[in-house]
Formats: C-alpha cells, sequence, structure tokens
C-alpha cells in the first residue's frame, strides 16, 4: 500500500495495526530516518527485550541470502514483539527482499520488517512491491518546503513549550539545521535554557547558546553568492569545515528558490521591499534588507539559470568518489557570477 507525502505524518501518528511491513525511501535521509525509527518504536509496542531489534545491512543479506528470512521467522526470546530493520540502497537485493515480504504475507514472518532505503526507483522491483502489498506500506520522503520545514519548527517549539519572542522565532527557523534530528537538539539546549528563565528567550539569546550559529555562517555563504560577491562566498565555503558538498549545495539552491519565489510576486507587482514578507516563513527581519537587494540583482531568467548550474552540480557530486567541496565552491564561484552580471 502507498502512502502519500501528504498522509505520511497522519499514518506515523498511527500506523495501521493489520501492517506488517514498511519501506521508507527518498532523498531526505532525515524524514526518512525519522520514521524509521517512529516505526520502530510502534512495532515494539514498548518492549524491554534487548533482542527485540535486529538491523542488517545490505551487505550481510548478499553475503548470506537466508539471514534475513532466518531473522524473520526467529522468535523474541521473551515472547514479545521483534523487528527486523533493513537498509537498503538499491534494487539489487530485490529478490532477497521480496522473498521476505512474501513470507509476510504468508503469515509465516514472526517478526515486524522495516526496510529503510535511499534514493529507490520509485519503479524499481522493491517499490513496487511494497506498494502492492497488503501487509505492507511504501513512504517517500522527499526534500521538505521552506513552509514544511517552518511548520515543523513552530509544532515542535510549541509542543515544547518554549517561551521564545516573534523574532527569537523567526530567527530560529530562518538558521535553523534541515537535520530534524540537529533541529530537535537545538531546541532542547534553547529549553534548558529557558526553564525558570522568567522571559521569552530573544535573538541575542540564541547566538549565545550558538542554536544559530553554524547556519549562520552557512547562510553567510548563500548570502554572498546571491549578492554576487565571488570571493567572500569562497572565503566563506573554506571556514565551513564540517559541512559537506552536497549539504551546502541544497544551501544555496533553498536560497535560490527563495529568491525565485520572491521574483516572481516581484514580476506580478509586489515591491522588491515586501516580498520577503510575503514568503513562508517570512524573512528575517534583520536580513529584509539584504534580501530585497538580492531580488533586485536577480531577474527570474538568471534564478533558474542558477539552479541549473546548482543541480547539475549536486548531481556530479552525488558520483561516488566526486570532489564534493570541490564541485560546491565552482557551483558558489558560478552563482556569484550570475549574481554580479545583474549588476
Amino acid at each position: 500500500m502507498k502512502i502519500a507525502p501528504a498522509g505520511a505524518r497522519r499514518f506515523l501518528s498511527a500506523p495501521d495495526k493489520n501492517v506488517r511491513a514498511a519501506l521508507v525511501w527518498g532523498p531526505n535521509r532525515a524524514l526518512v530516518d525519522e520514521a524509521a525509527k517512529t516505526l520502530v518504536s510502534h512495532a515494539l509496542s514498548g518492549t524491554d527485550d534487548p533482542f527485540s531489534l535486529t538491523r542488517l545491512a545490505e551487505d550481510e543479506i548478499r553475503k548470506d541470502k537466508a539471514r534475513l528470512a532466518d531473522a524473520l521467522s526467529a522468535q523474541s526470546l521473551l515472547g514479545g514483539p521483534s523487528v527486523v530493520w533493513l537498509r537498503v540502497d538499491g534494487d539489487a537485493q530485490h529478490e532477497t527482499v521480496l522473498d521476505a515480504l512474501r513470507l509476510i504475507e504468508g503469515g509465516e514472518g514472526a517478526a515486524w520488517l522495516l526496510v529503510e532505503g535511499g534514493e529507490l526507483n520509485s519503479k524499481g522491483k522493491i517499490v513496487s512491491a511494497f506498494d502492492a502489498a497488503k501487509c505492507a506500506v511504501s513512504i517517500a520522503f522527499y526534500e521538505e518546503s521552506e513552509a514544511d520545514r517552518a511548520a515543523f519548527i513552530k509544532s515542535l517549539i510549541g509542543s515544547e513549550r518554549i517561551p521564545m519572542s516573534a523574532d527569537a522565532r523567526e530567527a530560529f527557523i530562518a538558521h535553523a539545521p534541515s537535520d530534524r534530528g540537529l533541529v530537535r537538539g537545538e531546541l532542547e539546549k534553547v529549553a534548558l535554557f529557558a526553564h525558570g528563565l522568567g522571559r521569552n528567550v530573544e535573538p541575542e539569546d540564541l547566538r549565545a547558546l550558538a542554536a544559530v550559529e553554524a547556519e549562520g555562517e552557512l547562510d553567510d555563504a548563500t548570502n554572498a553568492a546571491a549578492s554576487g560577491r565571488v570571493a567572500v562566498a569562497l572565503d566563506m565555503l573554506d571556514r565551513l569545515d564540517a559541512a559537506n558538498g552536497v549539504s551546502l549545495l541544497k544551501a544555496l539552491q533553498r536560497k535560490m528558490l527563495r529568491l525565485l519565489e520572491a521574483r516572481t510576486l516581484v514580476d506580478g507587482g509586489v515591491a522588491p521591499n515586501d516580498a520577503g514578507d510575503r514568503l513562508k516563513p517570512k524573512v528575517f527581519w534583520k536580513e529584509r534588507d539584504l534580501f530585497a537587494s538580492q531580488v533586485r540583482l536577480w531577474t527570474t531568467a538568471r534564478v533558474l539559470a542558477a539552479l541549473d548550474v546548482l543541480w547539475a552540480a549536486e548531481l556530479r557530486a552525488k558520483t561516488a568518489g566526486a570532489p564534493q567541496e570541490a564541485i560546491a565552491a565552482g557551483a558558489y564561484r558560478r552563482v556569484a557570477e550570475i549574481a554580479s552580471a545583474g549588476r
């Protein structure tokens, strides 16, 4: 059974009890990992058995074809629920995975099966089999929109009851990590700080806690590129030693997509100074002037050209053994050059 992205959150909050297997996959690895953990927690129902979860890698089932079926057939030592969590990156081992799915469909598997995949082929044999199975679900997770990302962070702030001013909330959303696990970690830090504080957390507190520092440095790099400042953009990239090339490219992609949305509004008659306030989430107030200047610098055609550069660079960066950082630096340079041509 295929679960559409729009229905994923609803399914994960209350999974169907008749489901005995799930495939979670897609390019958004943070959401895939979060969904996998949620489903494992549901399937295990709070068991205390330390051996209730069996993790398998693709290499293990490639070397031993019976390993997956044996794990699914094994009874839990304490008689409770058990889960087999398999990670795959493609369809190379599809026969073994499909045999395991048929085992569960036939009611022979004792354990719950979770298959976590990367960027699988949506028409491939593994995805197709899970889409068609009655006792299994397939959920794909693609890149989040800025609105989805902001909604998640706002809901998390609300659920944790963290007292934050509107400016602090905007600042956190604007600079929050793209990985949901990292977002949760940073908010836990803010929540501890806010406990017993007696006032709202302000942007200055976030900077003191370094809750937005790393992403702020990345923002400096993307802003420099979007402003046509080639040397500054490359210098900022050199300072981001911990970031990988694909993350750098995706950060600039998000920036250009925001500019594309704003440019579309301006082409429709909205003033550049007001376009940032129309976006979701809206541009952080301290960055409105900079964003407006960037909107004036870019035309729709230039933004699309920059996105073509970034998407092509991402494809190259994802090739095995590719020099990701060098590819990202080249893409940042080209985007900055496109921007400077608009002056």
